[in-house]
């Protein structure tokens, strides 16, 4: 396994050498579940932050120590201020770190990206939900259950404006 308070501290120096501040990151975190995701940072409300990091891109001899910091800074630039998304501010520091330090920081990186072909992303994930309009002939893809998948009598076609217009059909 990777040293990751190493790497972590690492980062945040580079990201600090290129006249970024980071936010208030109250904690770091190792997900030994995630399955569709490198990291993930959670803004709480007093502004602290929590990142977690897939416990597989530590342990997996295949990620490069490269890709790792990647990762780690991609969650550290969304710890700053008005860095919620990937646009904007966050997508003109990902550009500045990229610039400076040779890294590939971007929105989605893939596991081939990474050097594991068969990581499975949310990406990859085949479609098992499709949703067409009876009237206008729209199709919505999900591959996930969502709040539109339990409840889509209740959403109106978004091309015809049509309450109740979707049909459902499982893949």
């Amino acid at each position: 396994m990777k040293d990751y308070r190493a790497l972590i501290k690492e980062c945040l120096d580079e990201v600090e050498a290129a006249g970024i501040i980071p936010g208030n990151i109250k904690e770091w975190k190792i997900n030994h579940r995630a399955k569709a995701r490198w990291g993930m940072c959670t803004r709480k409300i007093n502004g602290e932050c929590i990142i977690e990091i897939a416990a597989r891109l530590l342990t997996d001899d295949r990620i490069s120590i490269k890709s790792c910091k990647e990762t780690i800074i991609h969650e550290i630039l969304h710890s700053c201020k008005d860095c919620n998304g990937h646009t904007g501010t966050w997508k003109k520091y990902a550009e500045l770190i990229n610039n400076q330090y040779g890294y590939n920081i971007k929105r989605v990186t893939s596991g081939k990206e990474k050097g594991i072909e068969e990581y499975e992303s949310t990406y990859s994930l085949p479609y098992k939900y499709i949703f067409v309009c009876k009237y206008c002939g729209d199709t919505l893809r999900r591959k996930r259950m969502s709040k539109f998948t339990k409840y889509y009598r209740n959403y109106y076609c978004r091309n015809c404006g049509r309450l109740r217009a979707y049909q459902r059909y499982e893949l």
